[in-house]
């Protein structure tokens, strides 16, 4: 059982699908950080379905998401260390097996017109949705093992090529685990002129059937 708030992101699909390529890739004993924890529903329900006893580590830059993962946490008698701070601030001496990163987000224009950031919760991954990305992509290979794996999502309302990209520069290995298509909310076809446009400027991608608008999540990992 999580418990929410309308002042944390709230777990959706696109978590459900880190948590299960998560726990594919755990293969034995290990340090696990979940960046951009929000909840701390990925982790903790990776710590729930795992039979090894690892140390989970838990972060985000919203204090208020830190303090309710912890809470979950006690709730389900899960020991966790969990601090706030921006990306890896927190984890300037520490190294990781797996890194699952939950920081990921839109197209800035998107987000805005989007049910999922609301009540001052955060999106700050600019005009493509690639920024905060990218930095991760970028930094967490100081931040992993010898043989450490970083398992991250493409949420196609965003720059997906550019992402993948980056990812490739950094990575020797990046490999598609797991992709789902969703229709988008209803409350934001009436943006459907702006959504289209975006998608001509290659700034996010979807596909259209049957007057639905799809688009998907795409679970990736690197090492």
């Amino acid at each position: 059982m999580i418990i929410k708030s309308k002042k944390v992101f709230t777990p959706n699909g696109t978590s459900d699908l880190l948590v299960l390529c998560a726990i594919k890739s755990m293969k034995k004993k290990c340090d696990f950080l979940d960046l951009g924890c929000g909840t701390g529903y990925v982790g903790l329900n990776v710590a729930k379905n795992i039979k090894y006893k690892n140390n989970y580590f838990f972060s985000d830059i919203s204090k208020k998401a830190v303090n309710l993962c912890k809470k979950n946490a006690k709730k389900n008698k899960i020991i966790i260390n969990a601090k706030s701070g921006g990306l890896f601030k927190p984890w300037t001496k520490k190294k990781f097996d797996i890194i699952v990163e939950s920081v990921s987000g839109i197209a800035k224009k998107v987000a805005k017109i989007s049910p999922w950031y609301k009540n001052g919760i955060p999106c700050d991954c600019g005009e493509d949705g690639s920024i905060l990305v990218s930095k991760i992509l970028k930094e967490s290979k100081k931040y992993l093992k010898a043989k450490g794996k970083l398992i991250f999502p493409v949420v196609t309302l965003s720059n997906k090529k550019r992402i993948i990209k980056t990812a490739k520069k950094y990575f020797k290995t990046v490999k598609l685990m797991e992709s789902k298509d969703w229709p988008l909310p209803k409350s934001m076809y009436v943006h459907k002129k702006l959504l289209f446009k975006l998608r001509d400027k290659g700034l996010i991608s979807f596909k259209t059937k049957y007057g639905l608008i799809l688009y998907s999540s795409e679970i990736y990992i690197a090492k």
